[in-house]
């Protein structure tokens, strides 16, 4: 694990989690550092193999319903994006059930691509299911907030 991620990894959003609880965030934390690291295989080990996935990306084309599209757009990221850096959680909301749980947070995220550096937003909601004793992500969505007031899309 890198440096940078340390912190991001370690935040501590609710000392007061259940186990079940830091399970699922610790899945989604996992996705999150392989994204950031460009470790395609840290990411791929929390999404589901033995259910059915549906996976949205902030672009209109980004609809991921296979892990083989998963890795491959996660390989195309990490050609295009490098100097991923994910900040501290700003929102958490989290919900678990014995074989489901949901987590929808915000999260602050800085990025080189064509040649700038890029600070954003970024809004994502996760399912996760339980398999092979580890909550893995079945859907999620991500989304880049625009402006407030923002009606134009």
């Amino acid at each position: 694990m890198n440096f940078i991620l340390s912190s991001f990894l370690s935040t501590s959003i609710n000392t007061t989690m259940s186990v079940v609880e830091q399970g699922a965030l610790e899945s989604v934390r996992r996705y999150l550092g392989g994204y950031s690291s460009g470790n395609i295989d840290e990411s791929m080990s929390v999404i589901a193999s033995s259910a059915e996935i549906l996976l949205f990306g902030t672009n209109i084309d980004e609809v991921f319903r296979s892990t083989d599209e998963v890795r491959t757009a996660l390989e195309r990221d990490a050609g295009i994006m490098t100097n991923i850096q994910f900040g501290d959680f700003r929102s958490l909301h989290l919900e678990t059930a014995p074989s489901l749980a949901f987590v929808l947070l915000e999260v602050p995220v800085s990025y080189e691509a064509d040649g700038q550096n890029n600070n954003t937003l970024m809004r994502m909601g996760f399912s996760l299911v339980q398999e092979d004793g580890m909550w893995k992500i079945s859907s999620g969505m991500v989304s880049v907030p625009f402006g407030s007031g923002s009606y134009s899309f």
